[in-house]
């Protein structure tokens, strides 16, 4: 994962494998087999991510395991 200081917000991008990674870890997941980026505020909000056509439980954990890696790489935590 890469972690992008946008001031009050900031981007994680989760790389290919590393989603792939991911996928391998939950069961009947729906996740693309691309790169994902999120964008969160940092008070935790998530503000936006690419590519913004998927939802359902694996992409709402994959987003919290980004923002909880950017968070402790920025110090906000």
């Amino acid at each position: 994962m890469r972690v992008r200081d946008l001031g009050s917000a900031f981007n994680v991008n989760v790389s290919r494998d590393e989603v792939g990674d991911f996928r391998q870890s939950w069961p009947c997941s729906n996740l693309p087999d691309k790169s994902i980026c999120f964008q969160f505020s940092k008070t935790g909000d998530l503000i936006d991510m690419w590519p913004s056509n998927i939802d359902g439980s694996d992409v709402l954990a994959l987003s919290q395991d980004a923002y909880a890696y950017g968070a402790k790489k920025l110090k906000l935590t």
